[in-house]
């Protein structure tokens, strides 16, 4: 009953002609999100269970997780936004990459570990089974994905944050329409075996999250 209906729709983030400083608005609305709202504990946490030397991160947009665990030796952000990649990059270590998920631009096991964060809602079900299957095939170890659960609790949340305007208008649109496209447990849960992992566990993370956890 806390459920809404999954509602497939674009984002504006991921538009071409978003203007360029609603555009940044909405990546600092991302990188405090993920600062204040879990995100970065979260990251973490999946990070250590594979103790990686080497970590390609899917969708990184301006790799503000990939910075988070400056202890890894070799850590590498993937989008399809170049503009994302640019974004706040000066001083960096991290290597940024132009790419497609679903046909990722690296030989077989190029990587110790394949991470993603609020970027699985963004494909259908047949897609994500295509994105886990590619992302195992670079990986050594293994593969951590992480999104926001579908539930009216984050809902709410966001609108509120929409609301009394602690984001920007991107994000007023954005962070609404990835809560009602997300997934549940079950339908993760669903998803995750299809992919070819020799193990797979999909775990529930606080606050309303979930992970999907596969092993090489």
């Amino acid at each position: 009953m806390f459920t809404p209906t999954r509602i497939e729709s674009d984002e504006l983030l991921d538009e071409h002609d978003a203007p360029r400083e609603d555009m940044e608005r909405s990546l600092r609305d991302l990188r405090f999100i993920n600062r204040y709202l879990g995100g970065v504990r979260i990251y973490r946490a999946l990070v250590k269970r594979f103790a990686p030397e080497a970590i390609l991160d899917v969708g990184t947009g301006t790799s503000d997780l990939l910075e988070s665990v400056a202890h890894i030796r070799t850590r590498v952000g993937l989008d399809f936004k170049i503009d994302h990649l640019l974004f706040l990059r000066e001083g960096s270590r991290v290597l940024r990459v132009v790419g497609d998920a679903q046909r990722l631009p690296f030989r077989n096991g190029a990587v110790d570990l394949v991470t993603s964060s609020h970027f699985f809602h963004h494909f259908s079900p047949a897609e994500n089974e295509s994105i886990l299957a590619e992302s195992l095939r670079v990986t050594r170890k293994g593969v951590a994905v992480n999104d926001t659960r579908r539930h009216y609790i984050p809902l709410l949340l966001v609108l509120l944050l929409g609301a009394l305007r602690l984001v920007g208008r991107i994000t007023r649109f954005d962070a609404p329409a990835s809560v009602r496209q997300g997934y549940t447990l079950a339908e993760a849960r669903a998803i995750a075996p299809r992919a070819g992992a020799s193990r797979w566990d999909v775990v529930r993370m606080w606050p309303y999250r979930f992970a999907i956890l596969l092993w090489k």
